[in-house]
């Protein structure tokens, strides 16, 4: 940890929001089993988490800010340890990983499945959510 890090406080806007910043994982992809289907298809996975800014001169630490890394890890267990029902329950598992990190504030998950019906179509699902101490 870094010898700056008590001295951290987020940025507060005038209007009394905390200073955020935005990560993108785009183009996630994992095989996945989904409940009653052979196989395990490729699910694709976007994300936009709405991140607590750490404050005024941060040191450059990886610890003093959110490292999309993590989320990755997070999301390689969730889609090689869980059976997946619909493309809906995968989008809101991923929402809650991401908001179990204390700095990620919101999160707009959207994810795609291959479907069954015909050949090259996805069925897909988006979900936001808001980390509930959030301003």
């Amino acid at each position: 940890m870094s010898e700056h890090s008590t001295e951290r406080r987020a940025i507060v806007q005038p209007d009394g929001a905390t200073l955020t910043y935005t990560i993108l994982v785009r183009g996630f992809t994992a095989t996945v089993h989904l409940a009653g289907r052979p196989g395990r298809p490729t699910a694709r996975i976007d994300l936009t988490l709405t991140v607590a800014h750490p404050g005024a001169g941060f040191p450059d630490d990886i610890a003093a800010v959110m490292s999309y890394e993590d989320i990755i890890e997070d999301l390689r267990r969730l889609c090689a340890d869980e059976t997946i029902p619909d493309p809906g329950y995968l989008a809101g598992r991923a929402a809650d990983l991401c908001l179990g990190h204390a700095k990620v504030q919101r999160v707009h998950a959207d994810v795609e499945l291959p479907s069954l019906s015909a050949e090259g179509a996805v069925s897909g699902a988006s979900i936001t959510r808001v980390q509930q101490n959030s301003s």
